[in-house]
């Protein structure tokens, strides 16, 4: 969170080129959140606030520690380890149609950017690990695991609308909802969808049910959540 003042109704303020989340504090205070990619370079770095004139803010990025987890999958489960071309034909299809709802900027706020916890259960799998399937190295976790019974229900953590509903490879049954000014949540290895692209929501409501769809050694949901093109710590937006 980088903090500002302005008199101005309506600031924007950019990353680069990528638009932020705005949101008003009180009076002049104004906060502008800042999602950092988990292999950026470290180092300063800054962000442009636009009201009635162009403001540079400044900050550094600087070095954490993430843990490890490894994972072994058996059977037919290790097709998400090495993928066929047939697999790799469709992983390649699906990437474009994945990454737009990440890239997703609307201007409305449909949150007031409080988030409860879509399921209950214990943690599985943290943010930002480094992951490992039989042993070979893959991206960080860009979310958290949260364990569960096959067909527990999944709530949405916040007012927002349907973006994608769909089946993927990796992902299994998915669904992405729209937050507002860039803020998206994922719902990954869903038994069901109950909802449907274009449906608008309120905290609370249900979307779909836990399950093991994708690449998934038992039934557990991964909540995602994307913050500027970025994946953060959905812990991060728990409460105000």
């Amino acid at each position: 969170m980088i903090d500002f003042k302005t008199n101005h109704s309506n600031p924007k303020a950019f990353y680069r080129t990528v638009p932020l989340y705005i949101q008003h504090i009180k009076d002049d205070h104004w906060q502008a959140l800042l999602g950092i990619p988990l292999m950026e370079k470290l180092g300063k770095k800054s962000i442009t606030v636009k009201d009635f004139s162009s403001h540079i803010f400044e900050f550094e990025i600087k070095e954490h520690a993430y843990e490890e987890q490894h994972i072994t999958l058996k059977g037919k489960k290790k097709k998400y380890v090495n993928p066929t071309d047939t697999h790799m034909q469709r992983i390649k299809k699906e990437r474009l149609a994945l990454s737009k709802p990440r890239m997703t900027f609307s201007t409305q706020s449909l949150s007031d950017g409080a988030f409860t916890r879509p399921v209950d259960g214990v943690t599985t799998g943290a943010f930002g690990l480094k992951r490992f399937y039989n042993g070979q190295a893959r991206r960080p976790h860009t979310g958290l695991d949260y364990a569960g019974n096959t067909d527990t229900a999944v709530k949405a953590p916040a007012n927002g609308k349907v973006l994608l509903v769909g089946n993927y490879f990796f992902n299994g049954n998915a669904i992405f909802l729209d937050h507002g000014q860039g803020l998206v949540s994922v719902y990954i290895h869903l038994n069901k969808h109950l909802v449907k692209q274009g449906q608008s929501l309120k905290q609370g409501e249900i979307i779909g049910t836990v399950g093991q769809t994708g690449r998934a050694t038992g039934p557990h949901l991964h909540w995602g959540v994307y913050l500027n093109r970025t994946a953060v710590d959905p812990n991060l937006l728990m409460g105000k």
